[in-house]
């Protein structure tokens, strides 16, 4: 009889309005200052000060963090966001954001015509085959939000397309109760 051990969540939600809701954001992220270096193959505002969206972003998803807090039964505060945009040929390697808390994707510029969804890694080996398993999340669109733990290893292959691909990720960290 099977019996699992572990649990390895994830979450997928959508945007309710995401048209006027996205357009809202990129007005804002079209006033972002953009870099690309020698170690990232996209361009991004992550090393940037000014991500004014930051408060547009929160009052926006913030129906969808609260329906993931109550379905995680957890309370978690949104440490950072940033936005990535990835043009022809870019793509992102491996890389996990923190060892703990929940990191998420807005999927704000994607046509799953084209383009990939952010392929996940599972942490450990199949133990059948040696081969690490790689997973990509379900009906990706623009206006979904994925959610996944912060630790999962995760990368995004190149895009072939000349449509720009454009997410907003972002961390959150749970409020810890010491008195419980």
């Amino acid at each position: 009889m099977k019996c699992p051990l572990f649990d390895f969540p994830s979450y997928r939600y959508e945007i309710d309005d995401w048209e006027s809701k996205k357009k809202e954001l990129l007005k804002q992220i079209d006033k972002q200052e953009f870099i690309r270096t020698e170690l990232q193959s996209f361009e991004t505002d992550r090393q940037t000060n000014d991500r004014s969206y930051i408060h547009d972003l929160e009052r926006i998803i913030r129906p969808t963090l609260i329906e993931f807090c109550e379905e995680e039964q957890v309370n978690c505060i949104l440490k950072d966001a940033w936005c990535v945009k990835y043009k022809k040929g870019d793509h992102q390697t491996v890389h996990n954001h923190r060892s703990f808390g929940y990191s998420g994707i807005l999927y704000l510029q994607y046509d799953p015509e084209v383009h990939t969804p952010t392929c996940f890694m599972a942490p450990w080996q199949n133990p059948k085959t040696n081969q690490t398993s790689l997973s990509y999340p379900l009906h990706i669109k623009e206006g979904v939000v994925f959610i996944s733990l912060s630790s999962t290893h995760h990368f995004v292959e190149p895009n072939m397309s000349d449509k720009q691909r454009t997410i907003i990720a972002f961390d959150l960290v749970p409020i810890i109760n010491y008195d419980k």
